[in-house]
C-alpha cells in the first residue's frame, strides 16, 4: 500500500486557490497543491488557550500526507470551496476536538514550506475543555506552557512554529 493509499488525507479534496492579497483564483486538489508551492491555497489554525494561559497542542496522527507526528495548534485545516475563513474555522473545531464555540480572528498571513504554500487565517481561543478528540487524525492532545511549547520547538510543523511566534507564544 502506497502513502497516499494509507494516508487519512483525500489527495482529490478540493482547495481554494488565491493569490498574494488572498483573491480567489480557483480550485485545485490537495494533492496538486500539497506538490506546487506556487499555488497559495487558503488554511485556518486555531489556537485553542486555557484559563491559565497554556496553549493546547495536536500530535498529529502518522496518516497524515504532511508532517506526521509533529505537533500542530490545537485545530487546523483547509477552506473548503465556497466556504469562509470563519465557517472553516468553526468545522475544524468541531471535526478535530468537538467543540462547537465560535473563536476569534486574529490575522491572515502567507507561509511558504518545503512543500506547499498557504494563506493562513489565525484564530485563538480561550476554552479549557472538554475535548473529543479525532483519533483519525490526532494521536494526542495536550496543554503546553511557553516554556513547555519552546523545549518541542523542532517537533511544531512550519505552521504551528509561525504561528506561535505571530501570537508572541513562542
Amino acid at each position: 500500500m502506497t502513502k497516499e493509499e494509507q494516508s487519512c488525507d483525500d489527495p482529490k479534496e478540493l482547495f481554494v486557490v488565491v493569490d498574494e492579497n488572498d483573491n480567489i483564483l480557483g480550485y485545485k486538489t490537495r494533492k496538486m497543491c500539497h506538490r506546487n508551492k506556487a499555488l497559495i491555497h487558503r488554511a485556518v489554525s486555531i489556537a485553542v488557550i486555557n484559563k491559565q494561559g497554556a496553549i493546547l497542542l495536536q500530535k498529529r496522527s502518522q496518516r497524515k500526507d504532511l508532517y506526521p507526528g509533529l505537533y500542530a495548534l490545537s485545530a487546523s485545516g483547509h477552506v473548503d470551496k465556497n466556504e469562509t475563513y470563519e465557517e472553516a474555522a468553526k468545522r475544524e473545531l468541531f471535526e478535530e476536538l468537538g467543540v462547537s464555540l465560535v473563536p476569534q480572528f486574529c490575522e491572515t498571513f502567507i507561509i511558504r514550506t518545503g512543500e506547499e504554500t498557504e494563506m493562513i487565517a489565525l484564530f485563538t481561543l480561550i476554552y479549557s475543555g472538554p475535548f473529543i478528540m479525532n483519533r483519525e487524525e490526532i494521536s494526542e492532545l495536550k496543554f503546553f506552557t511557553k516554556k513547555e511549547a519552546a523545549k518541542i520547538s523542532n517537533k511544531l510543523t512550519p505552521c504551528a512554529l509561525k504561528s506561535l511566534k505571530r501570537l508572541k507564544f513562542l
